[in-house]
């Protein structure tokens, strides 16, 4: 049996490490960060619980995505091409210095790609 990419990542730990280290980099971008300083503690963490599910699931991991699709998440939030690539950024700069290999890096790197349909002027 092949390893997956959720097991690359190190599992729910290694997800839920990365996730937030993404998101702390996400309020500190002046690109995208007052997106993210706008929420109050509770949606913030609420965030955070949303995106770990989301990102295990979609790397393969035993976890049930529970929140919106990406198009509903994102509907009306009219976000230009260049937030998501400052989101991008983060999650590699997070990658990076978490010390994941190339080829997982890059393998999430198309992931994200993947989504830009679902989330850019929406």
């Amino acid at each position: 049996m092949s390893e997956t990419l959720f097991d690359r990542l190190g599992g729910q730990a290694g997800v839920g490490q990365l996730v937030d280290r993404v998101i702390d980099l996400h309020l500190q971008n002046p690109a995208i960060g007052v997106r993210y300083q706008n929420l109050d503690e509770d949606r913030l963490a609420r965030s955070r619980e949303k995106a770990k599910e989301f990102f295990a699931f979609g790397a393969g991991g035993p976890v049930a995505y529970t929140g919106r699709s990406m198009v509903e998440t994102h509907s009306g939030m009219n976000i230009s091409s260049a937030e998501y690539l400052a989101v991008i950024d983060d999650i590699m700069q997070a990658m990076n210095e978490m010390a994941y290999p190339r080829p997982v890096c890059d393998e999430v790197l198309g992931i994200a790609y993947s989504l830009k349909e679902e989330i850019v002027h929406r």
